[in-house]
């Protein structure tokens, strides 16, 4: 006898109550598990296509981004883009916490997914959104407390203080938008449906240009129109995802929120390398900025924030893909299915060594086109970008791997390990070269400073991707050879 309920269940005759709802059971989890988007077997063809939009979505939230320092770089003028870079720190530990709890939310609810959990996963995917929510208001309303003393401890200089505090204080009523635009962008991706978190970030991106054009050309507003423009968008990507997340989501939505601590906190843990990341984004950026003052004033600030806005674009394509394929390690890693985990890292590395192939020759073909849409060909500002960039684009040969590294051990639940990848180039890495080749080259040493950090961070990471490499491998033909076993003691 069958019954047809988008699943179907073989009833025999001799089936008790107990097991016939044990049956329904895991005819119900087996097809969800056959339903889902990340299960398919994915080549190299059906892997980029999976990962193209979130490829996309971060193209366009760093172009967006990179609107502003155009338009700021345009109609505002060089010390508003220096100033636009020595409040980014500030911004940049919400990113931080949005980002860490993206990161280490998704894993966990793309593994509960993998488990056949999904009531579970909606439980966790909501309380991590309350908790994001929460945080970044939190962090919004102690900016505000810290008021001039924090921007004065960032390195603003009187003359450029009205700047920063306008740009600041034009997106800190957003912080809690633009923490869940960050959050929603990873969850559309582990839901199945990478496609919705490419177009909320296309109509984010159309928004933010359209202000900034409006608010800078036209108006006047200088860079708090600026950042005005960034916060608007910021909250229209946010609502968007409430009510996706609400009423038309594929796999996730929200349901009653519980708090649990240990889920919570392996959220926190998961995804801390990314905090990590960002942390040492906001503390490196710090560094660029008293060293290029120290070696070139105002201009010098100008310069490395135009070859950060730069770096922000030619890496969206790795951030993009690994964040994309992310899920799909997160979830075979849930299903314990070690020996495609393997192979799908074999793949990735495949695309990510074309693209830093890419990425560097367009580092070098684009310099000029690339520097000339912040500032005016000819100057003195100019000159120094164009010089220093040639330098600091070696970092795009290798990046990509220390990126796609740290990632993937987020998306198997193993922040310890992502956070001292991150740790060890972010930090650890630029620091000590920020600290150390300025005082053999000067100014060109700034600028070689994170091309070298990589090389260091990329011998590191190989080493610990090959050896988790080999314990799935020994795990997989473990877990075959029991397989093998079973099946010849039910065949005697």
């Amino acid at each position: 006898m069958t019954f047809s309920l988008d699943f179907t269940v073989t009833v025999y005759p001799t089936m008790s109550i107990g097991q016939f709802s044990e049956r329904i059971l895991i005819d119900m989890q087996r097809t969800t598990t056959k339903h889902s988007p990340l299960a398919r077997r994915f080549r190299l063809g059906s892997l980029l296509r999976f990962a193209a939009p979130s490829i996309g979505m971060m193209i366009i939230i760093s172009l967006y981004t990179v609107t502003d320092g155009i338009f700021i770089g345009r109609y505002a003028g060089s010390d508003a883009l220096a100033a636009s870079n020595i409040v980014y720190p500030a911004i940049n530990v919400v990113f931080g916490l949005a980002i860490m709890l993206a990161s280490g939310g998704s894993a966990l609810v793309a593994k509960n997914l993998g488990e056949n959990k999904p009531q579970l996963a909606r439980q966790h995917f909501t309380m991590i959104t309350v908790t994001t929510a929460v945080l970044a208001t939190v962090l919004a309303t102690l900016t505000i407390a810290a008021g001039d003393s924090l921007l004065t401890l960032l390195g603003a200089s009187p003359e450029l203080m009205a700047d920063c505090r306008s740009y600041l204080y034009s997106l800190l009523p957003f912080f809690p938008f633009a923490a869940l635009m960050i959050l929603f962008n990873a969850f559309f991706i582990a839901d199945g449906r990478p496609m919705q978190g490419f177009i909320v970030s296309v109509l984010a991106g159309l928004t933010n240009a359209s202000l900034d054009y409006l608010f800078l050309a036209h108006l006047g507003l200088g860079i708090f129109g600026a950042g005005l423009a960034t916060g608007i968008a910021d909250l229209i990507a946010g609502v968007i995802g409430l009510v996706y997340f609400y009423r038309f989501s594929h796999l996730i939505r929200f349901a009653k929120p519980r708090l649990e601590w240990r889920a919570l906190g392996q959220a926190f843990y998961n995804g801390s390398s990314e905090l990590v990341t960002q942390l040492s984004v906001g503390i490196t950026t710090f560094l660029f900025n008293i060293l290029t003052f120290r070696y070139a004033g105002a201009d010098g600030v100008a310069a490395i924030s135009v070859i950060l806005y730069a770096e922000m674009l030619l890496t969206a394509v790795y951030m993009g893909f690994t964040n994309g394929v992310a899920p799909i390690f997160s979830y075979r890693f849930g299903a314990r299915d070690f020996g495609e985990l393997r192979r799908l890292v074999r793949l990735s590395l495949t695309v990510i060594a074309g693209g830093a192939l890419i990425s560097f020759s367009l580092s070098h073909l684009l310099a000029e086109p690339l520097v000339s849409l912040f500032l005016p060909q000819g100057g003195h500002v100019y000159e120094l970008t164009r010089q220093g960039f040639a330098l600091f684009s070696f970092t795009f040969l290798l990046c990509g791997f220390n990126l796609f590294i740290s990632g993937f051990f987020t998306a198997i639940s193993d922040g310890r390990t992502s956070a001292l990848m991150s740790f060890a180039r972010n930090l650890l890495g630029i620091v000590f070269f920020l600290l150390t080749l300025p005082r053999m080259l000067g100014l060109s040493g700034v600028w070689l400073a994170v091309p070298a950090a990589d090389v260091t961070a990329l011998l590191f990471g190989l080493f610990l991707l090959v050896s988790r490499m080999r314990e799935f491998k020994n795990m997989d033909a473990a877990q075959k050879g029991i397989r093998l076993t079973d099946i010849n003691g039910r065949n005697a």
